[in-house]
């Protein structure tokens, strides 16, 4: 049994860096916002490279002076919140999001803001600029209150399950921050739950969008997006700060549905060197993005078109009978 106490948990002040190898209680947004004292990767830009493109990269990187806003949605909110409420309870999750009340006026229209503005708003208007202008003002995530009980519900049935919260029962909010030596990149993994003892684990909810809940699903979820790189770069992290492989890496699924089952899933060791694989090939690959200040796309390379196999054969055997094959 690994001793918790021997690995230091850093913080870091306002404005400084991270300047060597260690484990950083920082917050999410400046794990994802290039906090290192050189570039820095997280496992979504890995898995961006390796899953999509590298222009799919740097189309929103912080470093692109050109960059597109980060795209947002309801269902990122959500797994945000619910990540918060996983690693620190609701007192977590009273940070990172707002309430909405159920009686909120409506956005103000263009008509009410210019009136506004000229000293002749009406009461409704002025109700509904003052309203949205505080909510705002506001950082955190606006959900409403549906949205608040949906996620305390689910905390309550993650909370009733003992596998669960074994798996979760580690340090949260931790970021394991390294250098590649390959490529000398930083490189940042954040699972939701580190236990020195050699555990560690993601939460992650999932809408099945009306189909059942299992671990088909589950496991379809690991390939599309990657989970398992996200794991295998945590056990990567780990290695590398306490010289110590992981014993047990795993994933922790929940429906967003009622009755909200859980599902919790390993990852053994050879779908965490396979993962490990993509993860340096991605990191190689970025290395190159950046010595050559280019970030190829999906169009980089023209090929040929390539018919489905079954229409093909189809095609080819009605030309045959027609004597026009080729």
């Amino acid at each position: 049994m690994r001793d918790h106490f021997e690995h230091e948990i850093r913080t870091l002040a306002t404005g400084d860096k991270i300047t060597e190898p260690g484990f950083y209680a920082i917050r999410l947004d400046r794990h994802h916002n290039q906090p290192c004292d050189g570039y820095s990767v997280t496992s979504s830009t890995l898995r961006t490279v390796e899953l999509r493109t590298p222009a799919d990269v740097w189309a929103f990187h912080p470093l692109n002076p050109d960059r597109y806003e980060p795209p947002d949605s309801t269902a990122m909110r959500l797994g945000r919140a619910m990540a918060a409420l996983v690693e620190g309870g609701l007192e977590e999750l009273e940070k990172v999001v707002l309430v909405l009340p159920k009686n909120k006026p409506n956005r103000p229209m263009q008509s009410q803001i210019d009136a506004y503005r000229r000293g002749k708003g009406t009461e409704a208007g002025t109700r509904s600029i003052e309203f949205w202008a505080k909510m705002d003002a506001d950082p955190r995530d606006k959900i409403t209150e549906e949205q608040w009980e949906l996620l305390v519900t689910m905390g309550k049935e993650l909370a009733n399950d003992p596998a669960a919260c074994a798996a979760l029962g580690g340090i949260p909010e931790v970021t394991m921050a390294w250098q590649d030596d390959r490529t000398g990149i930083w490189c940042l993994a954040r699972p939701d739950q580190i236990s020195f003892s050699g555990m560690l684990s993601d939460y992650k909810k999932v809408n099945t969008q009306g189909r059942p809940f299992n671990s088909y699903v589950c496991d379809g979820r690991i390939m599309q997006h990657g989970y398992d790189m996200q794991m295998a770069f945590a056990a990567q992290g780990f290695e590398q700060l306490t010289h110590n492989w992981p014993d047990q890496v795993g994933l922790v699924f929940q429906w967003d549905q009622a009755p909200h089952h859980v599902i919790l899933r390993e990852i053994d060791d050879e779908d965490l060197r396979i993962g490990e694989f993509r993860n340096n090939r991605a990191l190689r690959t970025i290395q190159e993005c950046m010595e050559l200040g280019r970030w190829p796309g999906p169009g980089e390379h023209v090929g040929k078109f390539i018919r489905n196999k079954e229409q093909r054969e189809r095609l080819l055997e009605e030309m045959n009978v027609e004597g026009v094959a080729p």
